[in-house]
């Protein structure tokens, strides 16, 4: 259980006063605000709460390493990046510094946002055709692409933070030299990945316990990743790119029968521009242009929806079920379709988020029934990837916000470790299609697509909601329905979260198939049937569909509201 921390004033007359004004507060607060412990039950709902700045993230140790980089007076990017970094040791089999990801970045003082595109690249002698007939990649060094993540993160702590490297990586060192007892999260992906982590990184590495998963309350220790910080805060990031790591990296991949060279990582730079955006209702939102599908997708899905009534649907509703679900068939026939690294194909976006393109798929959409026939799209989508992934939300007492998502890709990434560094390698380029004419076809340097949607939305010209998740294609679909709960639904943020949710997607020849989790009725479930879904069910809080952070931010009442997915180890500090 989260324990709140207590001021303790010995001044009688201060604590009086504090006493006097703590009364006052107590009831002239919204209403609708309740500041409570959190629940001994993990999935009830709970919103953390601040009024100055707040972080919320995927493990409580980073979520408080961020909070107090905003209490020592760094801004959000250094915030975020502090959190990113204390993730990759909190967290290790989500994120790291050998992952990627994305950074939605608004910059108060000049009211402008941003996107910091640090996604991985492939190796350019990579052969085209990695993947055998059952989708996999062997050998598994072929399934390593250039490592990313910390050349974005110290990007964007160079140009829009405050503080230095050292600063930074503090607190990431102190958890990886001390420890933390490992939690049932943890533990269960680590022994779902035992094959891979003890094939690929053998059994005297860190992330096993004596060469065997760990159990809940064990303690997790990683000082080799402790010392590898240290080294680069002292040598600095060409000491990732260029020097000695560079090399431990490359010779770790090509033991395992990858390509990667010395080259590939020296020349990895990460890149800058403006976000996508898009509008639903009242509401603005900024997002992730290609080589990410995540924004594109929810600003069509968002479009779509606009057309509906879903709050006079409900939550939870056949009809509000039926018709995302049917949306997402026709989107996911654009993603197959044209969705790809712009670097290397034509990426048609603004036909895409079109409100033109969303009212023409309404057109074709059957209230009481599914379709005959979906525009599949040419090639067959990925759509049962790892739930993997991590997001940070950030907001500093300026107003600054960050909106992070990044990967490793699988859990445990490749379980590729180079030589006593204590980081895992990522297996991106399983992000990458099996089709060679495929929009998303592997290619030399190119960026495999991505479903990742860090988000920022405002409401009528002012910040109001933080969002992102880890789970593959199910990130945009889980997002949009986390959006339409707080705005058509009234949830809490953490509400909207915690709801129970559902995914499917198009695929050519086969059924048309929901996926729901357990907590939807019997009566919902036959109502879907009865429109001409199939149905699977997922067990309860399944963290197939993601672990969502937000942040809401609430002028009006002078309050910030922070939301964290209990499908993983989700976590809100705020001051």
């Amino acid at each position: 259980m989260r324990k709140k921390k207590v001021l303790f004033i010995n001044n009688p007359i201060l604590s009086l006063i504090t006493s006097l004004l703590l009364v006052f507060s107590f009831y002239c607060r919204p209403k609708e605000i309740k500041i409570l412990e959190p629940p001994s039950d993990r999935h009830q709902p709970y919103n953390f709460v601040g009024q100055k700045g707040m972080v919320v993230a995927a493990h409580h140790l980073a979520a408080k390493a961020g909070l107090e980089m905003l209490k020592i007076g760094g801004n959000a990017i250094d915030a975020a990046v502090t959190t990113a970094f204390a993730l990759n040791a909190s967290e290790p089999f989500a994120s790291g510094i050998a992952g990627g990801g994305f950074m939605v970045i608004y910059v108060a003082s000049e009211k402008r946002i941003t996107v910091v595109d640090f996604r991985e690249k492939a190796p350019q002698e990579i052969p085209k055709e990695i993947f055998n007939d059952e989708g996999k990649i062997e050998p598994n060094g072929l399934a390593v692409a250039v490592p990313s993540a910390l050349a974005g993160w110290i990007y964007s702590l160079k140009k829009y933070g405050t503080k230095n490297l050292a600063d930074v990586t503090q607190e990431a060192i102190k958890i990886a030299e001390n420890g933390f007892n490992v939690s049932q999260t943890f533990s269960r992906i680590n022994k779902d990945q035992y094959e891979k982590i003890i094939t690929n990184a053998g059994e005297e590495t860190c992330y096993l316990n004596k060469g065997f998963p760990y159990e809940p309350g064990d303690l997790f220790r990683n000082p080799e990743l402790a010392r590898t910080l240290k080294l680069i805060v002292s040598k600095g990031i060409d000491e990732f790119y260029k020097g000695e790591l560079a090399k431990k990296i490359v010779k770790a991949v090509k033991e395992k029968g990858g390509v990667m060279s010395l080259k590939d990582l020296a020349l990895y730079k990460p890149v800058e521009h403006p976000p996508l955006k898009g509008n639903y209702k009242d509401y603005t939102l900024f997002s992730i242009p290609p080589p990410s599908s995540g924004g594109v997708h929810i600003i069509q899905l968002l479009n779509i929806i606009e057309n509906w009534p879903v709050k006079k649907w409900g939550p939870n509703s056949p009809a509000y079920i039926h018709h995302l679900c049917e949306a997402l068939r026709f989107v996911f026939a654009d993603r197959s379709r044209y969705l790809g690294d712009p670097n290397f194909t034509e990426v048609p976006i603004e036909k895409l988020i079109s409100k033109k393109h969303a009212k023409q798929i309404v057109s074709q959409i059957k209230p009481d029934s599914t379709l005959d026939f979906y525009p599949f799209g040419k090639f067959e989508d990925k759509v049962e990837e790892s739930g993997n992934t991590s997001h940070i939300c950030v907001i500093d007492e300026q107003g600054n916000i960050v909106s992070l998502t990044h990967s490793i890709n699988h859990f445990f990434g490749s379980g590729i470790v180079p030589e006593n560094t204590g980081f895992l390698l990522n297996n991106i380029m399983y992000d990458f299609s099996s089709d060679l004419n495929s929009p998303n076809a592997l290619r030399p340097y190119s960026r495999p697509l991505s479903s990742m949607s860090p988000l920022i939305m405002f409401k009528k010209d002012k910040p109001y909601l933080i969002l992102g998740s880890p789970g593959g294609t199910r990130i945009f679909s889980s997002l949009t329905q986390i959006i339409i709960n707080i705005i058509d639904f009234d949830m809490s943020i953490d509400e909207a979260i915690e709801a129970p949710r559902f995914f499917t997607y198009s695929s050519q020849g086969k059924p048309r198939s929901v996926s729901l989790e357990s907590r939807f009725s019997e009566k919902t479930i036959e109502a879907l049937k009865n429109l001409g879904h199939s149905v699977r069910i997922r067990e309860a809080f399944d963290k197939y569909f993601g672990g969502a952070q937000g942040i809401l931010i609430l002028k009006d009442k002078k309050v910030i509201l922070g939301g964290a997915d209990s499908r993983r180890d989700g976590h809100g500090e705020g001051y």
